[in-house]
């Protein structure tokens, strides 16, 4: 028993360095978004974030969170206490259930979509980390811990209701028995939920507007139902990755998918259709909302990277050399490409700010506003937004455009293909004379070229 104490130790610190790793990298568009609005005060967070489509949990943590400090490393840490919190709840859930607890922690410690979301100032490793437990919970019959998680799951993220899906579906056809409890017990928590409806409402009264205000957003949201399948399970055992090389990127998907599908087909546990419920429920139910809302992102559904552990670990307590063999280079392949390819990381928005700041010259964005970054990284900054609607009007952008003064500007091309797919700017800005004599690139923010003009 104190061996395997000791070894629980090694993989919880283990686990909690590899998610400590280039944890200061910049925030993207999305982790400025939400620190900006968690910053605001609690009655706004509740009632002000009418375009924002998520549930407030998340936010009131990282509003505390951030009285210490606004820094990116110490933002960060909260979603990393979520992670390292699930590699151990994770090794409680395998040892009472499926008897591979150490084994099973490890993998999941290092998991390199689990990581990738362990550092990511989102809610996205809290939802992971209640997902887990309310499965605990679920398979352990213990409904009162289950409504209350199950509540904290509907206040983290509106993905969770695919979850909870999966766990009647379970109920329904394999424990009918304790369908009654459940549904009583989750019934009086839901009644804690009837506050939050009008806010619900509202954001989703927006969220399927985005096609109206913004064209295309949608196809940046989802995935095509004909592909989200194949990419939600490749994405979640392998990371976000990709290779350069296409040849070489296809075979090593095939290679994936060729080990995960034997996994699941030669694993063999007690709760085998528990976990293909678990797993399957919410990722088709996804992909038909999907249809009607964009949904099919992998990390909506992160809650069932877990179960997809537990089956690959009880593959390897069958043939241990072969399936531990690829799972652990699997894993470290997509950590180790995650921490040393830029292009794999975060949008460089503080680098590319602290540029603009540096050069002193007037900003043009293809928006009707300022991005979320410029509010978080440099309030102060002069932006010029020269789109008023989407996509870009040859009239708008000229009249706009015409106002402009200074001898030099800087363009940030950032949604050009959704905001400005035919070029309007850069016609306009050519038409009056200014020719792009530079240009820079940052990783996720793309170009910002230098325009001048005699």
């Amino acid at each position: 028993m104190a061996k395997e104490k000791l070894f629980l130790i090694f993989v919880l610190v283990f686990g909690l360095g590899l998610r400590l790793i280039n944890l200061n990298q910049s925030f993207w568009l999305d982790e400025t978004s939400q620190a900006h609005l968690s910053s605001l005060s609690l009655f706004q967070i509740w009632s002000g974030r009418g375009g924002d489509f998520h549930p407030p949990l998340f936010y009131f943590l990282a509003h505390f969170w951030m009285q210490f400090s606004r820094s990116e490393t110490w933002l960060r840490l909260l979603p990393v206490s979520f992670g390292a919190a699930n590699i151990y709840v994770v090794y409680i859930f395998a040892r009472k259930h499926f008897s591979q607890g150490l084994l099973t922690s490890f993998l999941f410690a290092i998991a390199p979509f689990h990581i990738y979301y362990s550092q990511e100032f989102r809610s996205y490793s809290l939802l992971c980390l209640l997902g887990t437990l309310a499965m605990y919970f679920l398979l352990s019959k213990k409904f009162s811990s289950l409504a209350l998680t199950n509540l904290l799951l509907l206040y983290t993220h509106y993905s969770s209701v695919f979850l909870l899906l999966s766990q009647v579906v379970y109920l329904v056809i394999y424990e009918r028995k304790s369908l009654s409890k459940y549904t009583i017990q989750n019934l009086l928590f839901i009644l804690l939920y009837l506050p939050w409806l009008p806010q619900f409402l509202s954001q989703l009264k927006a969220g399927t507007s985005i096609d109206v205000y913004l064209p295309g957003w949608r196809d940046v949201l989802s995935i095509s139902p004909l592909k989200a399948l194949p990419v939600l399970i490749f994405k979640l055992v392998a990371g976000r990755i990709t290779i350069l090389s296409r040849p070489l990127y296809g075979i090593y998907i095939a290679f994936v998918f060729g080990v995960v599908f034997a996994a699941l087909y030669l694993a063999k546990s007690l709760h085998k259709r528990f976990l293909f419920v678990w797993i399957f429920v919410p990722v088709f139910t996804m992909m038909a909302v999907s249809l009607f809302l964009p949904q099919t992102q992998p990390f909506r559904l992160i809650y069932v990277l877990p179960a997809l552990v537990f089956l690959f670990s009880s593959a390897i307590s069958r043939y241990p050399k072969m399936f531990l063999t690829f799972f652990f280079y699997i894993f470290i392949f997509g950590s180790l490409l995650y921490f040393t390819r830029p292009r794999l990381q975060r949008e460089q928005w503080r680098q590319a700010i602290t540029f603009l700041q540096s050069q002193n010259l007037p900003v043009l964005v293809k928006f009707a506003d300022k991005f979320a970054p410029f509010y978080w990284y440099s309030p102060s900054l002069a932006i010029t937004p020269v789109i008023s609607s989407y996509p870009a009007k040859p009239d708008q952008v000229a009249n706009i455009l015409s106002q402009i003064t200074s001898p030099q500007v800087l363009l940030l091309q950032y949604l050009t293909d959704l905001t400005d797919p035919d070029r309007q700017v850069d016609i306009n800005l050519q038409g009056l004379g200014y020719q792009n004599t530079r240009t820079y690139n940052f990783e996720g923010v793309g170009f910002i070229e230098k325009y001048q003009r005699p």
